[in-house]
């Protein structure tokens, strides 16, 4: 596999590099512990596959960060290589100066006779001249010595530094080499995991229309239960300033979270994008997601991610309970809960525990999460603070 190390972002730090990768190296770590237990379930199935692709698109992500990591190891290298040469030239040429200084013959005179040189003087005034002259003698040569000494402690932590960089870029070439034999591994294992999958096309297309058929019930439903509010709003805003106001104060302080927005769920994995994704095993098929789907490990603990006001509450065959919660004219929906322990009118803030989901025989439970303003869908991962 190829990685065009060209486009090196330079302009971020080695820092902000090595802390991408600790998170790239954590979301691996997540993903292997889900596929981990899925391979204990012997599970062939399609979740297992997702899961693979996600952890080899992390594994990409990894190997490339590693890459742009290496390349300015490299550039480190580059440049401490030269700043060695550079004093290396340096100090020899203060090295070579101060040697004719001493060669001089009326230096080393005076370093040995200083005082026979001094009363030598024909006069006092040239007295004076030869003191001050020594003087500055005396401190030039010393100014000269401490530079070369200052300048062999620069090219002794010189080399150190290079020492350093040349162990720490042997330690990522390593980590990359070891990563790309991973990547091939996993890549090995989804091509065979697709071949004994074998979904037929027609069992595949009944599943979809089945699933369109419960995800255009979930939206009709969601749809009218958020229209019914706005509508309501709007009647309270007309009869009320101070509702009015309220209302815009939660457009506004949900609007500034965009990015900030706790997930509704922790240890977990995003299963399913937002939007028309192809279909992980059958080409020219795409599937629809009006949300996101978050994986859990074991049970989920379901929390509003912004204050608001539950406004629904149903069930649906397919997304089992579904809570939704109103935030001026945003709103947001948990579906595929097991268990909910709000009712409808309830005031909530944000971290209220909504309800839980339940683990399968695989050990996982699934969340299902929307966003919507007004009546249109938003993409849920632009909202939510990354992870």
């Amino acid at each position: 596999m190829y990685y065009d190390v060209r486009s090196c972002p330079f302009g971020q730090s080695r820092k902000d590099l090595e802390s991408k990768r600790l998170e790239i190296i954590k979301n691996i770590e997540k993903t292997n512990k889900n596929l981990e237990n899925t391979k204990k379930k012997k599970q062939e199935n399609a979740e297992k596959l997702k899961l693979l692709e996600q952890q080899i698109a992390q594994r990409e992500k990894l190997i490339q960060n590693l890459s742009y990591e290496v390349v300015i190891q490299e550039k480190r290298l580059e440049t401490n290589t030269e700043t060695l040469d550079s004093l290396g030239i340096k100090q020899g040429t203060l090295k070579q100066q101060y040697s004719q200084m001493l060669r001089m013959n009326y230096l080393k005179k005076m370093s040995h006779s200083k005082w026979s040189y001094l009363l030598s003087s024909k006069n006092l005034n040239n007295l004076m001249l030869r003191w001050i002259y020594l003087n500055q003698l005396e401190e030039f040569t010393k100014r000269k010595l401490e530079t070369i000494s200052n300048i062999s402690s620069e090219i002794k932590a010189s080399n150190e530094e290079i020492l350093k960089i040349q162990e720490e870029k042997k330690l990522l070439v390593n980590q990359t080499e070891e990563n790309l034999k991973t990547l091939a591994k996993e890549q090995k294992e989804k091509d065979e995991l697709v071949k004994k999958l074998g979904i037929k096309e027609k069992t595949l297309a009944d599943d979809l229309k089945k699933k369109q058929r419960e995800r255009e019930k979930l939206n009709a439903a969601i749809e009218k239960i958020i229209t019914d509010e706005l509508a309501k709003a709007k009647e309270k805003a007309k009869k009320s300033t101070k509702e009015a106001k309220a209302a815009e104060t939660d457009n506004i302080g949900f609007a500034n979270n965009k990015g900030g927005l706790a997930w509704p769920v922790q240890n977990a994995i995003v299963s399913a994008r937002f939007g028309t994704q192809p279909h992980p095993t059958v080409k020219n098929v795409t599937i629809s997601n009006s949300g996101v789907d978050f994986t859990i490990q074991g049970k989920g603990t379901v929390k509003s991610v912004f204050d608001g006001e539950v406004i629904g509450y149903m069930e649906i065959s397919g997304y089992k309970k579904i809570v939704i919660v109103q935030h001026g004219s945003y709103s947001t929906v948990y579906s595929k809960l097991d268990d909910v322990v709000v009712s409808k009118g309830e005031k909530v803030k944000k971290g209220t525990v909504l309800g839980y989901t339940l683990a399968e025989s695989n050990g996982k439970s699934q969340l299902h999460f929307e966003l919507w303003k007004d009546k249109t869908k938003q993409d849920p991962e632009k909202w939510l603070v990354r992870k």
